[in-house]
């Protein structure tokens, strides 16, 4: 069987009541830059949302301010901005596709052996603005697990992507004002605007993301070859083996 690392699991179990609204239209002007040359760099895509979503990408730069900020926090990212990912997709040829994930409640997923970030299929023919940008964040965290170039996680390994969504929301923000605030999809309220809270919550000890972290990824081991374990890390990994009566070593 394949591996595939679940990103942004929705903890709810009502995601097949959800039907995407069309409240938004698309801006106007909505990139600095011009559209990708899709046909040519990416030929295989099919789906318009698909499209919209590695535009918005592509044109995303995140602030200096908060990456450093995520450095300080142990968070080490695998691309600066949203362009340097697209670039990395249309270089390594990694397909993006809507299908049925490993589980019901997760909104992407990188499948090692083929190459491919998956999308939940409960999102296709989306032409909601919002969950259009939910998926660019999805795709960018996914690419991440790509360029490791490897079938395997750990916390710090998510953390580093998780930040990296929660600085590139934030970005989104800042470009169109908070277009999420009434959201209620999952991909959005249990994924990318949850982690954009947690990681910039002004606790110190940033206990709601350590407790998060915990619960959905504290089984990975803390760190690994290519991404070391940090502080934080460690905590989490701690956190879980308290709380599961794991006296093994970190």
């Amino acid at each position: 069987m394949a591996f595939i690392s679940p990103i942004f699991a929705n903890i709810s179990s009502g995601i097949d009541k959800y039907k995407w609204k069309t409240a938004f239209a698309y801006p106007q002007n909505n990139n600095d830059s011009q559209p990708l040359n899709f046909p040519e760099a990416l030929p295989w895509i099919k789906e318009k949302s698909i499209y919209m979503a590695l535009n918005e990408l592509k044109s995303l730069e995140f602030n200096p301010k908060d990456i450093s900020y995520l450095k300080n926090m142990g968070v080490n990212l695998p691309f600066k901005s949203g362009k340097e990912a697209v670039d990395y997709i249309a270089k390594q040829n990694i397909r993006i596709l809507y299908e049925p994930t490993s589980e019901i409640g997760v909104h992407a997923q990188y499948d090692f052996y083929k190459n491919l970030i998956i999308i939940n299929q409960k999102y296709k023919n989306t032409d909601d603005f919002p969950v259009i940008l939910a998926i660019a964040e999805a795709i960018l965290h996914e690419t991440g697990h790509a360029k490791d170039n490897d079938a395997y996680s750990s916390i710090q390994e998510e953390l580093d992507f998780l930040g990296m969504n929660a600085i590139a929301h934030r970005a989104f923000l800042k470009k169109y004002g908070d277009l999420f605030s009434d959201a209620k999809e999952p991909i959005i309220k249990d994924g990318v605007r949850l982690y954009a809270k947690l990681f910039f919550d002004p606790d110190p000890n940033k206990m709601a993301l350590v407790n998060r972290i915990s619960e959905k990824y504290g089984d990975l081991p803390s760190g690994d070859n290519v991404h070391p374990p940090g502080e934080l890390a460690r905590k989490i990994k701690k956190q879980t083996n308290i709380s599961t009566g794991n006296c093994n070593a970190l």
